[in-house]
């Protein structure tokens, strides 16, 4: 073939992607403008499709025939419109709750995860003409385009580093006119999406270059597998010394497993490829693939069991629902993986077939977790209300909060619900969540409420005290449950004082005359496990005058006076 034909297909390539990317950065804008507008639903739609359908076109170009590339990037339109219109219908409620117009973080890189691994099970076996594609053509695929991708994403980055580099050389000088422009959403997208799209063609047609970056890349990751191996072996033999407990108390142990899993998966495949031939690999990294796909499964279990104690203390949140979701995938890789390795046949030959089907595994787990399937915030809301209702959760200690702004539609409506429940403190509380604009804003309490809010420590709350109207400085706010309060004379003046033990702070009120109750101070120092009972025991002693120690069960804190800046023309 001459270089003229080949060039030929690469302009029209290029042509194509160029349309698309600038078509894709014009859509963007136009949704940019009109974002305060559309409904919820309607836009996270709109936006969702416009952010990934055309990225899936600019990797279809070329590669797939006209039929199939249609069919292929309607169902990703239909599924992006879907999704995101589902988003918008749970987590969109037309007022302050609102979460802003575009799609949540979560929906968008896991739904970028779920069609890139879809289009790279569809692109191979269309290439080959049958259901299920060559192992190999998967790999070439899916490792190269990834290559491309980070390779796209860096050059775009790069674009618009230089471009506020040549910004502040124009300051320099006095000219503002790059750095209005950049500041453009006319032009900032246009730019991006169409710089996206020339680096995604110029990484297809430069392919031997992606090649070497991709070789590159997975045999520098291949030497890292013996260490990550050596670490997890290492850890799960202390584990056998050290017992379970020490990874609960850290009460993220889940996570961390779970990336430790996700490591071996990722530097396992790197080792392997598109599988075993002559010199490939060294002796020393077939034996770390083995070693590395049996230690999965024990890992995998831990962080299982820690998330099952975990459910069943607490009941769901959506944390929990996605790392659910990712423990499903876990336990498909580990499984298969441990039963490629026993496999004395074929080096780790099964691994083909597993990284196949966890593959189909992960699309499917994502669209069930991000439709209405298994959406973790319809299922924490469902779970956590049960739990409030059957009493395994203290109405008092019940997060309220998360109804009112982290469970989106189904929180709101659960909340409503709780306004009409025969208990006085689900209602209160429920109530208070309705009015306020955010987690953190303080609650607007009746004296009743204010009153229930507090575990009082040895003497009952002053009335006034209960009953000032304190507004944003409201006492009893930010605590998880009940604030502990004590009465107690902390400044050796004779007159009682509050002591109130939040979550981040222990705030000290005064009684002043006129003015009612005022914050006095704070005890500063490091609070540990047992202080709050060593209050409770009565042993907490002052040594006066204000600012002096203050003595929990023997350990020091300083009372530290409160203090304010002087109001402009007031006295110093």
């Amino acid at each position: 073939m001459s270089d003229a034909q080949v060039q030929e297909p690469n302009r029209a390539a290029l042509g194509a992607r160029l349309a698309i990317g600038f078509s894709q950065g014009v859509v963007l804008y136009g949704l940019w403008e009109v974002r305060e507008s559309l409904p919820g639903p309607l836009f996270r739609a709109l936006a969702l499709a416009a952010l990934f359908a055309p990225v899936v076109a600019l990797a279809a170009v070329g590669a797939m025939r006209r039929r199939t590339l249609v069919l292929w990037l309607g169902a990703a339109t239909l599924v992006t419109l879907g999704l995101g219109a589902y988003d918008g219908y749970v987590h969109t409620g037309g007022d302050w709750r609102d979460r802003g117009p575009w799609p949540r973080p979560p929906l968008f890189v896991f739904s970028a995860a779920a069609l890139f691994v879809a289009h790279h099970l569809i692109l191979p076996a269309h290439a080959e003409g049958r259901w299920v594609a060559s192992y190999r053509s998967y790999f070439d695929g899916g490792w190269k385009d990834g290559v491309r991708l980070v390779l796209s994403a860096a050059f775009v980055g790069a674009l618009w580093i230089l471009l506020w580099l040549g910004a502040a050389l124009f300051q320099l000088i006095g000219l503002d006119f790059l750095e209005k422009l950049l500041r453009e959403p006319g032009f900032a997208w246009p730019a991006t999406t169409t710089f996206f799209a020339v680096a995604v063609h110029v990484t297809d047609v430069r392919a031997a270059l992606v090649l070497g970056a991709r070789t590159l890349a997975l045999n520098l990751l291949a030497w890292l597998l013996p260490l990550m191996t050596l670490i997890a072996a290492g850890f799960l033999a202390a584990l056998a010394f050290t017992g379970l407990e020490p990874l609960w108390q850290t009460r993220h142990a889940g996570g961390i497993l779970l990336a430790a899993a996700a490591a071996l998966i990722v530097l396992v495949n790197a080792t392997y490829q598109d599988g075993e031939r002559p010199g490939h690999p060294p002796w020393v990294l077939k034996w770390a693939v083995r070693m590395a796909a049996g230690l999965l499964a024990p890992l995998v279990l831990v962080a299982a069991y820690g998330l099952w104690l975990r459910i069943g203390q607490h009941g769901l949140t959506p944390g929990r629902i996605y790392a659910l979701a990712c423990l499903t995938v876990a336990m498909v890789y580990a499984g298969g993986y441990g039963w490629a390795a026993v496999d004395r046949r074929a080096w780790m030959r099964r691994l083909e077939r597993v990284n196949v089907v966890a593959a189909h595994v992960v699309v499917l787990v994502l669209l069930a977790v991000f439709s209405p399937l298994a959406d973790p915030a319809r299922l924490s809301v469902a779970d956590q209300v049960a739990r409030l209702r059957s009493n395994d959760v203290d109405a008092r200690s019940f997060d309220y909060e998360f109804l009112g702004f982290q469970a989106g539609r189904w929180g709101r409506e659960a909340l409503k619900e709780l306004t009409s429940d025969p208990r006085p403190a689900v209602r209160e509380r429920a109530v208070e969540v309705q009015q306020m604009r955010n987690r953190h804003d303080p609650p607007a309490r009746t004296p009743e409420a204010r009153r229930r809010a507090f575990e009082v420590l040895g003497r009952p709350l002053p009335d006034d005290f209960v009953s000032q109207d304190w507004g944003e400085l409201e006492p009893s706010a930010g605590c998880p449950g009940t604030c502990p309060a004590l009465v107690h004379d902390m400044d050796g003046d004779g007159d009682e004082d509050v002591v109130v033990f939040r979550l981040y702070n222990t705030e000290v009120y005064h009684r002043t005359a006129g003015r009612g109750w005022q914050r006095l101070g704070q005890l500063s120092g490091t609070w540990c496990p047992g202080d709050i009972e060593a209050v409770r025991a009565g042993q907490l002693q002052v040594r006066p005058p204000r600012g002096a120690t203050v003595e929990v069960g023997g350990r020091p804190f300083v009372l530290v006076p409160n203090s304010s800046c002087p109001r402009p023309g007031g006295p110093p």
